[in-house]
């Protein structure tokens, strides 16, 4: 496979889906630096698939290679395409990657891309390779870029699935609920929301010894399945009255 040549045909697929109109609205919503085609998701990864199955032996290089084509174009669907690829050929990316995947995670600055490269593809090489992974994520908590701090949330959502690492989302928590950005304080909530059905008590009893220094944005989500989410709204607006 050449990876340029491949990049540029799928550049060219991805042209026949452009819809200007949608391309607009995206790029003025995400506050997008990035050119935008308007393809929606689904038509890229269906795209994506095809030049997988049309390149049958690709070893974990030639994967990387051809996300680095991708990337290089300054197009958001064409990041979204590198990072579809590396969900579909989860081989190729190994904990030796994890400073190729932060360079991209820097590079990203925004939700869309961000959220399924931290939350998919750094979440399940981090579940695959624990010991070598999860001291990345450590760091990346007390990093001075609020994207790379919601990375390291992300980062454990395949292991919380499988209820590992709860102990340390909880810290990563405790970091970072003083935290005054909002793509910070809406993925603690986030992933509150979706580990609460299984650990509804966990999470609870966390929301409560933090009450008072808890914000609206990250407390929402978890109410939505907590069965005590009453009474947690009610303690939350009587101490937040309380200080004024």
């Amino acid at each position: 496979m050449h990876a340029e040549q491949t990049a540029e045909q799928l550049a060219r697929q991805l042209g026949e889906f452009a819809e200007p109109a949608r391309a607009e609205a995206e790029r003025a919503y995400l506050k997008s630096s990035l050119e935008h085609l308007g393809v929606p998701v689904p038509a890229v990864r269906r795209l994506v698939r095809g030049a997988v199955r049309a390149n049958p032996v690709l070893t974990g290089d030639d994967v990387i290679d051809l996300a680095d084509a991708l990337w290089a174009a300054p197009v958001h669907e064409m990041r979204v395409a590198a990072i579809e690829l590396l969900v579909e050929m989860p081989g190729a990316v190994d904990a030796g990657r994890l400073p190729w995947l932060e360079a991209r995670l820097r590079e990203c600055h925004t939700w869309a891309l961000i959220d399924p490269l931290a939350g998919t593809v750094v979440a399940d090489l981090v579940f695959r390779e624990r010991a070598a992974a999860l001291p990345v994520l450590d760091r990346w908590v007390y990093d001075p870029d609020f994207w790379m701090r919601r990375s390291a949330v992300l980062g454990l959502r395949s292991c919380l699935r499988r209820d590992r690492e709860l102990e340390r989302f909880f810290h990563y928590a405790d970091v970072l609920l003083p935290d005054t950005e909002f793509f910070v304080r809406k993925v603690l909530g986030w992933v509150l929301r979706e580990i609460a059905p299984r650990h509804a008590h966990a999470v609870s009893n966390w929301l409560r010894t933090n009450m008072g220094r808890m914000n609206l944005i990250t407390l929402r989500e978890p109410l939505r399945k907590l069965p005590d989410a009453h009474e947690l709204r009610e303690l939350y607006d009587t101490r937040r009255n309380a200080s004024g």
